[in-house]
């Protein structure tokens, strides 16, 4: 009988998993994806090891899949790529979060007046309370657009007030602990919704990727000699034919789950602008006092306008434009 040796931590091979991803996290054709993506499976890779009671099977699991959707994204895949693409800039996963944590940050108060007026206001969820402008600001910007509206890569937003009954279902005041949790939930529903803004140096970035401002090129891939000679590979073809007989030709199993497209400029200027209308600018207004969010379009708007010089004679470029009398035409009977 043949004893069969136990998977521990020891004989996995974490090095070649980690050493794999971190080379495919320098071929991916964003920058600021490259730089996301390694600190991510670095951090990734650290926390596992701090977590012992996890199983070995889960852990190895989980980095194989993390290997093989960088791969996925290199190779043209659109949706690993385009997973990539929202983990680095923040719209899904861990960085979000972050994002979302800094953008709720409250201002800090610039006078003994405006600590008093934050003193002074009601208590979180109690009655009286409202959630923060810039919070609903944003969600009613997302409200109004339509593929923020159509996405399915968040809830959307539903209401911009809590619906808070007078009365229960006995017909008696709603205690204050059920509206609190009203209050509660339906702010945490609304921030499971928002779209929070890139900080400003990112968004320079993808601005200037989609401008053409940064220049970008294809990142080049190591190649792999080859270490078999043709000799042994026909040899080798040749025993598997004899032993399994002919095998099936090409098909398109592969492509069940999408094809992998040729990672060009094109092709990327077209991730970088769905990603962009995905990312809201914010700007303050100092008429009303307010946090303005606009966004940007999937696609880049036509310009249906032209700007015309006021010194050019309009009769140059459009010539005579005098209206010329109308000549009559007699109808003779005959």
């Amino acid at each position: 009988m043949t004893s069969t040796t136990p998977r521990t931590a020891l004989n996995i091979p974490w090095q070649h998993l980690l050493r794999a991803s971190l080379r495919e996290c320098t071929y991916l054709p964003d920058p600021l994806a490259r730089d996301y993506m390694r600190g991510y499976v670095l951090d990734r890779y650290r926390r596992a090891s701090d977590r012992p009671g996890r199983p070995d099977s889960q852990k190895i699991r989980s980095a194989r899949h993390g290997l093989s959707l960088l791969r996925r994204a290199n190779e043209g895949y659109q949706f690993p790529l385009e997973k990539v693409l929202l983990l680095s800039y923040g719209r899904v996963g861990k960085r979000r979060h972050e994002l979302l944590a800094d953008f709720l940050k409250p201002p800090t108060p610039k006078d003994t007046e405006a600590v008093k007026a934050l003193v002074a206001q009601p208590a979180e969820f109690e009655d009286g309370w409202e959630a923060p402008a810039k919070v609903m600001s944003l969600a009613k910007s997302q409200l109004h657009n339509g593929i923020i509206m159509t996405s399915r890569l968040r809830p959307r937003v539903l209401k911009l007030q809590p619906q808070v009954p007078e009365l229960n279902a006995w017909f008696k005041p709603l205690p204050a602990v059920r509206r609190r949790n009203i209050r509660k939930k339906w702010y945490q529903y609304t921030l499971s919704c928002l779209w929070p803004p890139l900080p400003e140096q990112d968004l320079a970035t993808l601005d200037g990727l989609i401008s053409g401002e940064i220049p970008w090129k294809p990142v080049k891939r190591r190649q792999v000699t080859s270490t078999t000679s043709t000799a042994a590979s026909t040899d080798h073809q040749l025993s598997d034919f004899l032993v399994d007989g002919p095998q099936k030709g090409t098909t398109f199993r592969q492509f069940v789950n999408g094809r992998p497209h040729n990672i060009t400029a094109r092709f990327m200027h077209r991730q970088w602008r769905r990603l962009s209308a995905l990312v809201p600018r914010q700007e303050w207004n100092p008429r009303s006092g307010k946090w303005l969010f606009t966004w940007d379009s999937a696609k880049p708007k036509p310009k249906v306008t032209l700007h015309v010089d006021p010194d050019v004679d309009v009769a140059d470029v459009f010539g005579d434009q005098t209206p010329q009398p109308r000549r009559r035409i007699k109808l003779t009977n005959g």
